[in-house]
């Protein structure tokens, strides 16, 4: 099958929530920017719990080498349950990964007749991996069928198949652990380490997450760091 690509979509909660609508979230919670993981007055502002982050930034050399690293984590220290991950068939369309690795992975923030809820049901996978033909025709069913979200924001989109040098990544928590999704990443998810207690903050509390983010920003030039951006999954201020 020869490779299917969409117009990226634009990191502006407002896309992301009506995308994630469409896809089942409950009206109850909507993305929101992300000013701050660290700074307490931000962080304020921002509505409780935060139930999964998607980190956009500006791919490099330094990145694509530690995404390809071939050291895969011991599966034991995953839990009884991994955290769903999506390998990425569709160019461009990481923000719609990030997408449903952010709701796959918080199955109660969706609605129970959504699309994506019964896709999960009704398609078990071995350690919770979806990558065969069936996740790809599904995935492309919902780029096809929400090809206008692919065409919102404020900023003048590039072509679908123009090489775009951004990209998306998800953290979500997953039985106490905290992991980074990327659907490039061909070991699957990346175990960062166990939650802190703080239910009430979710991640937006969470140091590990904070240092991952910081860690990435840490490894760009300084023009690059311009282009970086937060979104954060938490209940609607609507």
């Amino acid at each position: 099958m020869s490779e299917r690509s969409v117009v990226p979509l634009e990191s502006n909660p407002d896309v992301f929530s009506d995308f994630a609508h469409g896809l089942g979230l409950d009206k109850s919670y909507a993305f929101v920017d992300i000013y701050s993981l660290t700074d307490p007055d931000l962080m304020a502002f921002t509505p409780k719990p935060v139930k999964s982050l998607i980190l956009l930034f500006p791919i490099n050399g330094f990145f694509e080498a530690s995404k390809n690293d071939s050291r895969i984590e011991n599966p034991s220290t995953f839990g009884d349950t991994n955290p769903i991950w999506f390998k990425q068939s569709v160019k461009n369309a990481c923000g719609l990964y990030a997408l449903l690795h952010s709701l796959s992975n918080n199955p109660e923030v969706l609605q129970r007749n959504s699309q994506l809820l019964h896709f999960l049901e009704s398609h078990p996978s071995p350690q919770n991996k979806y990558f065969d033909d069936c996740t790809d025709e599904f995935v492309f069913s919902i780029s096809e069928t929400n090809s206008d979200r692919f065409e919102q924001g404020q900023s003048q989109a590039p072509n679908a198949d123009d090489d775009v040098n951004l990209h998306y990544i998800t953290f979500v928590e997953r039985e106490g652990k905290l992991y980074e999704l990327d659907g490039r990443r061909p070991q699957g998810a990346k175990l960062l380490g166990k939650a802190s207690v703080n239910s009430e903050e979710g991640l937006l509390g969470e140091k590990l997450v904070a240092d991952r983010v910081q860690w990435y920003m840490d490894n760009a030039d300084a023009q690059s760091k311009l282009h970086f951006n937060l979104l954060g999954l938490a209940p609607s201020l609507d």
